[in-house]
């Protein structure tokens, strides 16, 4: 755990705010929403709440200030607070200053946990460095890795990526963020990749040791090289040689089956649905002849 206590607070902002401001208050977390839907803002303070506890066991940190989460109630208020520095594809943003502003995110608010939790680590890295650089890779690598981002659609991006040769080096990295959402899908897949392998080389306590490093006042090149024994730059080029063999020609043996797999799953399940909804609509059909057999219409006399 980290050792220092702090208050995370949420603050939902609406332009057709209704009534006053209600306030939750968790363990670690206030909750400030005003007009939105309380089962919103209760959702909002229990995800954070669990955020915190993974983040802070996974880098053995706490952040020292308050952190403020906004989360706009409209895009117009996303881009005035943003003050239009995020790609038009950003669905969130840590500005950098303790503060995450969130888009209204209109038909996909149960992402909220995971987005919450990616900008929560982000937050987390920038206290312990202070005015200490941290590279966009790590950044992004840990956000994404500990909001457990990665689907099979990552998995195949990435490998199209690297049997073309376009495979981004930490500089790039560094810089195409504010691209389009394609490029910065790589960027985003390979961060968490690195992370992925530092953890898979250098164990379970990695992520923690560089924080650590950062929290006590050392630059990140340095926070790195004592926890791991060498330099980022001697790094990125044995991650690369680890993509490139495990999502190159050799991983289409992997993947191929896998898609077909998926796609067999989900042949059978359109088949039992079908299969059931028509042994419903038969059903029906069975009821209807019942009755025309008692309620026949030629039965009743006509009138002459």
């Amino acid at each position: 755990m980290g050792r220092h206590g702090f208050w995370l607070v949420i603050l939902f902002l609406s332009t057709g705010a209704v009534g006053d401001a209600e306030t939750l208050e968790g363990n670690r977390v206030r909750v400030t929403a005003e007009g939105f839907s309380p089962v919103y803002a209760e959702d909002a303070l229990r995800s954070a709440e669990r955020s915190i506890e993974v983040i802070s066991a996974a880098l053995e940190y706490t952040p020292r200030v308050p952190v403020d989460i906004i989360l706009t109630a409209s895009d117009r208020e996303y881009r005035e607070l943003t003050e239009g520095a995020v790609p038009e594809w950003s669905a969130a943003v840590a500005d950098g200053n303790g503060r995450i502003i969130v888009t209204p995110l209109e038909g996909w608010k149960s992402g909220l946990s995971r987005i919450l939790t990616h900008e929560l680590v982000h937050v987390f890295i920038e206290d312990a460095a202070g005015e200490r650089f941290v590279p966009r890779w790590f950044h992004e690598g840990c956000a994404q890795y500990l909001a457990g981002e990665w689907s099979i659609r990552d998995r195949m991006v990435l490998v199209w990526y690297t049997l073309g040769g376009d495979l981004l080096t930490f500089d790039r990295i560094q810089d195409i963020f504010s691209s389009g959402p394609v490029e910065a899908g790589l960027a985003y897949d390979q961060s968490l990749l690195a992370i992925r392998r530092l953890r898979a080389v250098y164990g379970e306590g990695i992520l923690a040791d560089i924080i650590r490093g950062l929290a006590s006042g050392e630059g990140f090149e340095g926070s790195f090289r004592t926890a791991t024994g060498i330099w980022p730059s001697e790094f990125e080029g044995y991650y690369l040689a680890h993509i490139r063999a495990v999502y190159g020609w050799r991983s289409l043996y992997l993947l191929v089956p896998s898609i077909w797999t998926i796609i067999l799953v989900l042949a059978v399940v359109v088949y039992f649905i079908k299969r059931r909804r028509n042994r419903e609509l038969l059903r029906r059909w069975e009821v209807i002849e019942a009755a025309e057999k008692i309620i026949n219409i030629e039965d009743f006399p006509r009138n002459t």
